[in-house]
């Protein structure tokens, strides 16, 4: 970190996460594990790895000595409510792709059994319902996985245009001095 500062790693872990999420998001029901989760799996380990290093070093920098423990709980409790919101968010967006696939899926298949005037065994019913549910999982968390990309791309804007910590701030020059005739810091001379 100090070397390199925390931007780039910041840009990187963000590109290199939202590459693995938006991956993630072309599974469908016939993806297999090795073709079609692995590899991105992989690449969102190798950029989340590099995102959760530097994001508390960066909420720490230029913080006053004695706001140090304020600044830290800060931090902690923007990780903990920003993934219980981030998990409420994609969870509503893929259950609720799931129903309304299920949903649309269901009356298709009804339509046109109702069309051809076939009815189909319980074995047959049975096998199309599975059917219909594992494309209706496929396509709800594909979803939740494009919207965890676009989360993550908006790590990347953020990162490119908000964030200002030099080099300089992270070489372990150690946080800001108090200001001078501070009220809060009681003088023990």
């Amino acid at each position: 970190m100090s070397r390199i500062g925390a931007r780039p790693l910041l840009i990187a872990g963000s590109v290199i996460s939202a590459g693995g999420m938006f991956w993630l998001s072309r599974l469908t029901e016939h993806s297999t594990f090795a073709g079609g989760m692995l590899g991105a799996e992989l690449l969102l380990g190798a950029g989340l790895g590099l995102l959760f290093v530097p994001i508390p070093l960066v909420g720490l920098t230029k913080v006053n000595t004695g706001d140090t423990g304020v600044a830290s709980s800060l931090v902690n409790v923007g990780q903990q409510v920003g993934g219980a919101i981030g998990l409420a968010i994609v969870g509503t967006v893929a259950w609720s792709a799931v129903a309304s696939n299920l949903r649309s899926a269901a009356a298709a298949a009804a339509a046109a059994a109702a069309q051809a005037g076939a009815h189909p065994s319980a074995a047959q019913a049975a096998a199309l319902r599975t059917q219909i549910y594992h494309h209706a999982l496929a396509t709800g968390f594909s979803r939740g996985y494009l919207v965890s990309a676009g989360v993550l791309a908006l790590a990347l804007v953020i990162a490119l245009f908000v964030m200002r910590v030099t080099r300089a701030d992270l070489s372990g020059a150690g946080p800001a001095p108090e200001p001078a005739g501070d009220a809060s810091s009681p003088n023990l001379a």
